[in-house]
C-alpha cells in the first residue's frame, strides 16, 4: 500500500510540474512561465530567467492574417467595380468615383501601416530570440525543453513575417492601381470639362437658331438628364435603408394625425369623416417628399422638381377651403411658371431661341416675385417672401441671365433652376412648418382632453423648441436642394468632411468637429432630460408637477446626478477623449476649482446630505428664519420652498443643512393650532363652549378623533380670556381653519346681542 501510494503522490508532482513547465503552454505566451529545464541536468540561470520574462510574444495571438487578407480582397473586388464603372462614367458620376476611391485607399493605407507595425515587432521579437539563443548557447543537449520551444517560437515568427510580407505585397499593389485610376479619373474628368466648356461656350449672339420638333425636344431631354447618370446613381449606389426608414417614419406620422383627429372628434361624439382621411394620406405624401433630399445627399434634379411641384399641388388641395381668392391666385400663378420654367430649362440647349425664351423666364420670375413681395406683407399668408429668400433668388437669377449670355449653357441651366426650385421650396417649407405647428396643436388639444402625456410640459415652451428643430431641418433641406440643383454637392460634401473629420490638438487632447458636435448634443440631451424626469417620470401639468406625487420626489436629486454623470461620460466617449486624460485634466483643476467654488460645492454636498439624511422630504412645511412654507423641490444645489402667498424662494442646500429648520410635518401630516378669544362675561360659557366646538367641525380640515381643548385663560372687568387647541390635517390649513371659527363665532355672539373679540379691544382714557 505504501509504494501504491508512493507512485500515486510521485504521479501527482509530475503531473503538476507538466502543466508548470513548457508541456502546458502554447507557443505564444511568456516563455518564463512555460520553460523548466531538466534540473537534473543544468540549473538555470536568474539573468537567463529575466531574459525569458523580458521575451514577450503573446501578442502573436492577436494577429490574425487570415482576416486582414480577407478585407484586402474585399477591397480588391470592390476596386475592381470601380474600375468597370470607370469606363462607362459620366460627368455627373466622375466625381463620385473619384471619392469612393480615395475612400479605399485611405482605408488600405491604414491598414499597410498595421502591417508595417506588426512587421517591425516580429523582426524585434526574431532578433531577441536569436539573441537569446546565441547569448547562452541553448541546444538540445543543455536545454532540450527549451531549445525546442525557442525554435518552435522562431519557426512561428518566421512563418507570421512571410504572411505579413505577402499581405503587404498585395496592399502595395493595390494602392498603386488605384493611384493609377484616381489619375486617370481626374484626367477623365479634366477632358469632359474642358469638352463641355468648349460645346457650350457659345455667347448668345454667336448661337444659331434651328428648327425646334418634337424630336429636338426629345433629344435635348435625354441630353439635359440622362448624359448625367444621376437616376443610375442614385437608385443603385444609395442603399435603400434609409428610403425604407423614409417610408415607416411617413407611415407613423400619418398614423399620428389620425389617431389624435379620431380621438378629438370620439370624445365630441362625432364620427371621422372621409374628407379628413383623405387630408391624413395628403400630409403624409407632403411630409414624404418634403424630407426625401435627407434620404440621400446625391439627389437628382428631376427627382427634387418633381417632389416641389407634389408638395405644391396637394398643399393647395389640403388648404383650398382657407386660403382666400388672392392666395389662390398667387398660388396657380406660381404652380404655372414653376411648370412652365422647369419644362423651358430641361429642353434648353445652344439654340438661340430657347436660351431667349430662358431669359425672357428669369426676368419674369423677377417680376412676379417683385410683386409678390409688395403685395403679400403678411408673414402668416401663403406667397409671402421675406427679405433673405427674395435677395438670393434676385442673385441666383441675374447670375443665370448672365451665364446664358456668355456661353455658359449648362451652368445657366443650374442656375435657372436652383431659382425655380428655391422659389417654390421657400414656399413648402413654410407649409410644412405650418402643418407639423398645426398637427402639435391638435396633440395637445387631445391630451387636454384625455390628460396624456404631453400635458405635462409647457404647451408654448413646448412647440416652440420642436418648431426651432423643424425650422433647422428645413435650412439643411435647402441648402441640400440648392447644392444639387448647382451641381456643387460633391465638392460640398468634401469640404465637409475635410472640416467635420479633421484633427485638432489641443495639447495631448485630439478631436473633431463631428465629435464635438455630437458630445454637444448629447450634453444639451442630457440637461434636459436631468431638468424634465421628474415631470416625465411622476407627471404633471404645464411644466408644473402634480403635487399628488410631491412625497416621491425626494430622491430625484440623486437620479439627476446619475444622468448628468452618465450623459457627461457619453460626451466625453463620443468626443474621442480617453478617461486617463480626463483624469489628469481633472486633477490639475481640482485645486482651482476646490478653492474657487468652495460654496457651489458646500451646496452640492449638502444636497445629497439632504436626500440621505432625509430632515425633510418634498411637500413636508418647514421654517427657516423668516421663511415658512411648503418644500417644493429638493436640488442639486438649491432647494425650493413656496410660501403662503405663493412666492418661490430658493435657499442653498447648505443653509438648510447648517441652519435651524423648523419641520411641522416630520413624523406627521397633522399640525396643531391655538389662538386667544376674548367673550364677554355676560355670555354662559357652557354655551360659549358648545358653540366653539361646533365652529371646529364645520371645517372639513378639521381633526375630529384628536378633538378641540378650551380653558379659561384669563378674566378681566368685562371679558373672559379663552385659550382654543385644535388640530388639522395639514399645517398649511391652520389660517383656514382659524378663519372658519372666528367667522362662526361671530354670527352666533351677534344674534345672541353678546361682545366677542379675537384681539383686545383699545380702551379710551378719559
Amino acid at each position: 500500500m505504501k509504494d501504491i501510494f508512493y507512485r500515486w503522490i510521485i504521479f501527482v508532482v509530475l503531473f503538476c510540474g507538466s502543466f508548470t513547465g513548457v508541456w502546458g503552454q502554447d507557443s505564444t505566451g511568456r516563455l518564463v512561465d512555460r520553460v523548466h529545464p531538466d534540473s537534473t541536468h543544468h540549473v538555470v540561470s536568474d539573468s537567463l530567467r529575466r531574459d525569458l520574462r523580458a521575451l514577450e510574444l503573446g501578442y502573436l495571438d492577436n494577429l490574425h492574417i487570415r482576416e486582414i487578407n480577407t478585407v484586402v480582397n474585399e477591397l480588391a473586388v470592390k476596386s475592381d467595380a470601380q474600375i468597370k464603372r470607370k469606363k462607362n462614367a459620366s460627368k455627373d458620376s466622375v466625381l463620385h468615383i473619384n471619392r469612393l476611391i480615395h475612400d479605399d485607399n485611405v482605408q488600405l493605407n491604414s491598414i499597410l501601416n498595421s502591417l508595417n507595425n506588426y512587421r517591425g515587432s516580429i523582426l524585434g521579437s526574431r532578433s531577441s530570440v536569436q539573441s537569446l539563443i546565441q547569448k547562452y548557447q541553448i541546444n538540445e543537449q543543455k536545454f532540450p525543453r527549451l531549445s525546442t520551444r525557442l525554435n518552435t517560437s522562431l519557426n512561428q515568427l518566421t512563418t507570421k513575417l512571410d504572411s505579413i510580407q505577402a499581405a503587404s505585397a498585395k496592399v502595395n499593389a493595390l494602392i498603386a492601381r488605384n493611384e493609377s485610376q484616381l489619375k486617370d479619373v481626374a484626367s477623365t474628368a479634366q477632358e469632359i470639362v474642358a469638352t463641355d466648356s468648349v460645346k457650350s461656350s457659345n455667347s448668345i449672339w454667336k448661337s444659331t437658331s434651328q428648327n425646334i420638333s418634337r424630336e429636338t425636344i426629345i433629344n435635348n431631354i435625354k441630353n439635359n438628364y440622362q448624359n448625367t447618370n444621376a437616376f443610375g446613381r442614385y437608385f443603385k449606389d444609395i442603399p435603400w435603408s434609409s428610403r425604407i426608414l423614409l417610408l415607416l417614419l411617413t407611415i407613423a406620422y400619418a398614423y399620428w394625425c389620425f389617431r389624435t383627429r379620431f380621438d378629438i372628434d370620439r370624445k365630441s361624439g362625432k364620427t371621422l369623416s372621409k374628407i379628413w382621411i383623405a387630408k391624413v394620406v395628403c400630409k403624409a405624401i407632403i411630409f414624404y417628399f418634403t424630407l426625401l433630399p435627407l434620404v440621400s445627399l446625391f439627389t437628382p434634379t428631376f427627382v427634387i422638381q418633381a417632389a416641389q411641384i407634389v408638395i405644391i399641388i396637394f398643399y393647395t388641395a389640403l388648404s383650398f377651403n382657407k386660403l382666400s381668392l388672392t392666395q389662390r391666385k398667387v398660388l396657380g400663378v406660381i404652380i404655372l411658371f414653376y411648370i412652365l420654367d422647369v419644362f423651358v430649362n430641361m429642353i434648353v440647349s445652344d439654340d438661340m431661341f430657347l436660351r431667349i425664351i430662358c431669359i425672357v423666364f428669369n426676368l419674369l420670375a423677377l417680376g412676379m416675385v417683385s410683386y409678390s413681395k409688395k403685395r403679400i406683407r403678411d408673414k402668416d399668408s401663403a406667397g409671402y417672401i421675406n427679405n433673405f429668400i427674395y435677395v438670393i433668388f434676385a442673385i441666383l437669377n441675374v447670375t443665370a441671365i448672365i451665364l446664358n449670355i456668355i456661353g455658359k449653357v449648362d451652368a445657366f441651366r443650374s442656375f435657372s433652376i436652383a431659382c425655380a426650385v428655391g422659389l417654390v421650396q421657400s414656399f413648402t417649407l413654410q407649409f410644412f412648418i405650418e402643418m407639423i405647428r398645426e398637427d402639435l396643436q391638435r396633440q395637445f388639444d387631445r391630451d387636454n382632453l384625455y390628460r396624456g402625456f404631453w400635458l405635462r410640459f409647457n404647451q408654448a415652451r413646448t412647440m416652440k423648441i420642436i418648431i426651432e428643430v423643424v425650422r433647422f431641418i428645413c435650412v439643411i433641406l435647402a441648402v441640400l436642394v440648392l447644392a444639387n440643383n448647382l451641381q456643387f454637392i460633391d465638392e460640398l460634401v468634401r469640404f465637409s468632411e475635410s472640416v467635420l473629420e479633421k484633427k485638432r490638438h489641443i495639447g495631448d487632447i485630439s478631436f473633431t468637429f463631428n465629435h464635438l458636435i455630437v458630445a454637444v448634443i448629447l450634453l444639451l440631451v442630457t440637461n434636459w432630460l436631468q431638468k424634465n424626469i421628474s415631470l416625465i417620470v411622476l407627471g404633471g401639468e404645464n411644466g408644473q408637477l402634480s403635487q399628488v406625487y410631491n412625497q416621491k420626489m425626494t430622491l430625484f436629486p440623486l437620479v439627476r446626478l446619475a444622468i448628468i454623470l452618465v450623459g457627461f461620460f457619453f460626451a466625453v466617449s463620443a468626443l474621442g477623449m480617453s478617461l486617463d486624460k480626463l483624469t489628469v485634466v481633472i486633477g490639475a483643476l481640482s485645486v482651482g476649482i476646490g478653492l474657487g467654488m468652495q460654496n457651489i460645492i458646500n451646496n452640492f454636498v449638502s444636497g445629497i446630505i439632504l436626500v440621505f439624511d432625509k430632515p425633510f422630504r418634498v411637500g413636508d412645511q418647514i421654517e427657516l428664519a423668516d421663511k415658512k412654507g411648503r418644500v417644493k423641490e429638493i436640488g442639486i444645489r438649491a432647494s425650493v420652498l413656496q410660501t403662503g402667498d405663493g412666492a418661490d424662494v430658493i435657499i442653498p442646500n447648505g443653509d438648510l443643512l447648517s441652519g435651524r429648520v423648523v419641520n411641522w410635518t416630520l413624523s406627521h401630516e397633522y399640525s396643531k393650532t391655538s389662538f386667544t378669544i376674548m367673550v364677554d362675561r355676560q355670555a354662559n360659557l357652557d354655551e360659549v363652549y358648545k358653540w366653539v366646538k361646533e365652529a371646529a367641525e364645520t371645517n372639513p380640515n378639521y381633526l375630529d378623533n384628536l378633538g378641540v381643548s378650551i380653558s379659561v385663560q384669563d378674566v378681566s372687568d368685562d371679558m373672559v380670556y379663552l385659550s382654543v387647541v385644535g388640530w388639522v390635517n395639514s399645517a398649511s390649513n391652520t389660517g383656514g381653519f382659524k378663519s372658519d371659527v372666528f367667522l362662526h363665532l361671530y354670527k352666533k355672539f351677534e344674534a345672541e346681542n353678546l361682545k366677542f373679540y379675537s384681539v383686545a379691544p383699545t380702551k379710551i382714557i378719559q
